[in-house]
């Protein structure tokens, strides 16, 4: 007595497909994960005394100011350490308030730092 035929695809029997499956996952996963901080890139931040409402502190972002950074870059990276502490969130605002508000440091910062609103239990 034999055996009737797969209907599937040669490619996906004997667990081909969860292998498949699982790349795809982990790939959607670690699109869902945000940017991450590349490894010769150092972020440090510090709170300042203004609140953001809600329990949010500004924050302001410190970056190497040998390599100027675009605001979304400077975002991105903020994100990115923010994701890395357990102690802290970052808090949605606006991207014009944070515009704003790293603006209002001073020219002479403008590539280097970011003010952002994070909300930190320490």
């Amino acid at each position: 007595m034999s055996l009737p035929a797969s209907p599937l695809p040669a490619s996906i029997r004997g667990g081909r497909l969860c292998l498949t499956l699982g790349a795809a996952a982990v790939a959607s996963l670690a699109a869902c994960a945000g940017p991450t901080l590349p490894p010769d890139v150092t972020v440090r931040h510090s709170a300042s005394t203004e609140t953001a409402g809600n329990g949010a502190r500004w924050h302001l972002f410190l970056f190497d100011p040998r390599v100027p950074r675009s605001l979304d870059e400077r975002i991105d990276l903020a994100r990115a350490q923010v994701a890395t502490e357990r102690d802290c969130r970052w808090v949605d605002r606006p991207r014009s308030q944070i515009e704003e508000r790293t603006r209002q440091q001073g020219a002479a910062y403008a590539e280097t730092l970011l003010a952002a609103p994070l909300i930190c239990n320490s």
